[in-house]
């Protein structure tokens, strides 16, 4: 009878030890999904339209420029002057401002608006050296260009609805930098239909 007691005893105690240890220590296939989940990055949510992803890592378009909002009415940025209206098209200046993009300077500024929403920009710059610097600066925010004419003088960087393209001529040793935001600039971008 006391083997019998003993028994029941000991087969008590090890199936009562068995749940407190199954408490501590996972089954194999949750430590497996647990380790995953503490490698994978938290993903970021994002609207649609806000980033392009490319491999390694997610871009996030350029909502601005110069802390001017894509879609921003003409007549609430009050340092620009219209230097010219095209149809829908307004083109307007902003006088004696200099922006800095990487090492490089860059003068010339003119906005784009289409329907008097802020649509592009385009500014200018001198020099190789120059050129050099933006395109660095670029390709390490965003990605490599799209090499239009195969030459690097042309470059373009498609960024979700934003095109950046910067234009280099090397007769003239100067570029423009571009910024155009398609959902405002493509009707006023489009060429005009023959009447």
């Amino acid at each position: 009878m006391k083997k019998f007691v003993f028994l029941i005893s000991v087969c008590c105690l090890v199936l009562g030890v068995q749940p407190a240890m199954a408490k501590d220590t996972p089954p194999a296939k949750h430590a497996v999904a647990k380790k995953k989940s503490e490698k994978a990055p938290p993903r970021q949510e994002s609207t649609p339209g806000e980033t392009v992803e490319t491999p390694g890592r997610v871009i996030k378009e350029p909502n601005a420029f110069n802390g001017i909002k894509w879609g921003t009415g003409l007549a609430a940025i009050p340092d620009l002057t219209v230097a010219e209206r095209d149809g829908q098209a307004a083109y307007a200046t902003a006088e004696g401002v200099v922006y800095r993009i990487g090492d490089a300077f860059l003068s010339g500024v003119v906005y784009g608006f289409c329907q008097d929403k802020f649509a592009a920009v385009m500014v200018e710059y001198k020099g190789r050296k120059n050129h050099e610097s933006i395109k660095n600066f670029l390709m390490t925010k965003y990605s490599k260009p799209i090499d239009l004419e195969g030459h690097g003088n042309d470059l373009g960087w498609p960024v979700g609805n934003v095109l950046i393209r910067m234009n280099y001529s090397p007769n003239t040793d100067s570029g423009t930098l571009s910024y155009f935001y398609q959902p405002l600039y493509g009707p006023c971008g489009e060429a005009k239909a023959p009447q």
